[in-house]
């Protein structure tokens, strides 16, 4: 009899322990479904994807809310620019650069929006001075100047990125470089006043060289919202091509190069002289001028550079102008230097036509590669030495 009692106990505890593992798990289940189909929808629900290949984990449970999982950065999809390798926004990429002839006299610094450009030609005008034509496509900045009046070969530096040419008032030649070539252009000398495009400032910053009022000839300026508002007030093309030789290559660059250029000085004239000094830290170029940093107007930000090109081009002074204007010989071929990476190579350009884009080559043959950023061009005499220096 006892032996019948405990066998009958034994049964009545094995299948209570079934039941109740089996109500258990039956519980657990239930549990986990209802959450897994609550919440699937939710932003934070691990991927539902299962790759073929991957060893198989039995469920990819849901993050209850109130846990916190490291994300990932999402990738970086915009395109890259053609003027200086790196990212650039979609809607900046298709558009139109500008080309502003900027003032660069003495009494014309600091100019504003100058850091903010994607490449900058220099070049002498008349005398010892130089002046710029900055190259704006990943941003417009809120004012840019001082702006100045145009020579025939600046017209030149804007045909090489199909950008629209911005400059105020100019000399017989330029005019006539404008006119026959048919570039898209805003003169500030027709549109000063008319619709805010062009306006004057004659104040300096208060760290600047000059604190007192700025000539009349130093003060032009134009910026983002007004040329923003011209374009769509205008049939103005403001889309860009989609020739990419209007832009350069980026990557490691594949030459053997001449020497190290940890400080590189273009000597344009005897009075002036412009001077890049390469930080190993950040691997760019700090722009210098006569009085030290070449800064921003609008932030004091010293002007910085990935590249440094040296065009060497035939030049000379125009026969009985009076204001020693100059001829650059902008359409032909000619040697020159690449700086990068404090390092500096030989290269040469190539241009068909005043309207054609200017093509950069190693000596090989190669087309040029610069390290990704902004680049500084100077058009420099071919009978000039540039000081490339390793200290």
């Amino acid at each position: 009899m006892k032996i019948l009692f405990e066998n009958f106990s034994d049964i009545v505890k094995r299948k209570s322990f079934l039941i109740s593992f089996g109500a258990s798990l039956g519980t657990a289940l239930i549990f986990f479904t209802i959450i897994f189909f609550a919440t699937r929808e939710k932003e934070n629900f691990f991927s539902e994807e299962i790759i073929a290949s991957e060893v198989f984990f039995p469920l990819k449970f849901p993050v209850p809310d109130g846990w916190f999982f490291e994300e990932e950065e999402p990738a970086d999809e915009r395109p890259f620019s053609i003027l200086t390798g790196e990212k650039i926004d979609e809607e900046f990429f298709s558009r139109r650069p500008l080309a502003v002839v900027v003032n660069n006299i003495r009494r014309a610094l600091p100019q504003s929006g100058i850091a903010s450009a994607d490449l900058i030609y220099e070049m002498l005008a008349e005398g010892d001075v130089t002046r710029l034509v900055a190259i704006f496509q990943s941003n417009f900045p809120e004012k840019i100047g001082s702006i100045r009046s145009t020579r025939d070969y600046f017209v030149d530096f804007a045909y090489n990125h199909d950008a629209i040419f911005i400059y105020h008032g100019g000399s017989p030649s330029g005019y006539a470089k404008i006119r026959s070539t048919g570039i898209t252009n805003l003169d500030g000398g027709q549109l000063e006043g008319k619709q805010g495009v062009f306006w004057r400032d004659t104040t300096y910053p208060d760290w600047g060289v000059y604190t007192d009022t700025r000539p009349r000839e130093h003060s032009s300026y134009t910026g983002r919202e007004q040329l923003e508002t011209h374009f769509s007030q205008t049939n103005i093309r403001n889309k860009i091509g989609d020739d990419k030789s209007f832009g350069f290559n980026f990557g490691k660059i594949p030459a053997e190069k001449i020497g190290d250029a940890k400080k590189i000085i273009v000597p344009f004239s005897q009075n002036y002289r412009r001077t890049f000094i390469f930080c190993d830290e950040e691997k760019i170029y700090l722009v210098e001028n006569r009085d030290g940093a070449h800064r921003d107007a609008l932030d004091a930000t010293q002007v910085s550079v990935a590249n440094v090109l040296i065009q060497f081009a035939a030049m000379n002074i125009i026969a009985g102008d009076e204001a020693g204007r100059r001829n650059i010989r902008t359409v032909g071929e000619g040697m020159g230097r690449l700086a990068a990476n404090g390092e500096y190579f030989s290269v040469r350009w190539t241009k068909d036509s005043a309207a054609s884009p200017t093509r950069w080559y190693f000596d090989d043959g190669t087309p040029l590669v610069l390290s990704p950023g902004k680049t500084w061009v100077c058009v420099f005499q071919t009978n000039g030495n540039v000081s490339f220096e390793n200290e």
